[in-house]
């Protein structure tokens, strides 16, 4: 069974504890173009699961990411992981 549990009055001040403590320990907001650019690799990392031609990992790795590194990034931003596109592992069943 799944328990529910509503805010307390000061979890509000306990969020922005920990946003503070983030902030503080180097963790910084994303850039805004690289968030977008995050948000497209969904359907990239869905169509380079599935057997069809990667029209949109083609597109992503050779257009999108380029034009996302070429777009000036905002002070005091992180960044997301580097992802490898066009790579697939071949994994063997052994016993």
């Amino acid at each position: 069974m799944v328990e529910i549990r509503f805010p307390d009055k000061g979890s509000v001040s306990q969020l922005l504890d920990l946003y503070k403590e983030k902030l503080e320990g180097g963790i910084l907001p994303p850039d805004p173009a690289r968030l977008v650019e995050a948000l497209l690799r969904a359907p990239v990392g869905v169509e380079h699961l599935l057997p069809i031609p990667p029209i949109l990992e083609k597109v992503h790795s050779e257009f999108t990411e380029k034009l996302v590194e070429s777009l000036p990034r905002l002070p005091m931003t992180s960044d997301y992981p580097v992802t490898e596109w066009k790579k697939w592992v071949k994994e063997e069943f052994r016993l």
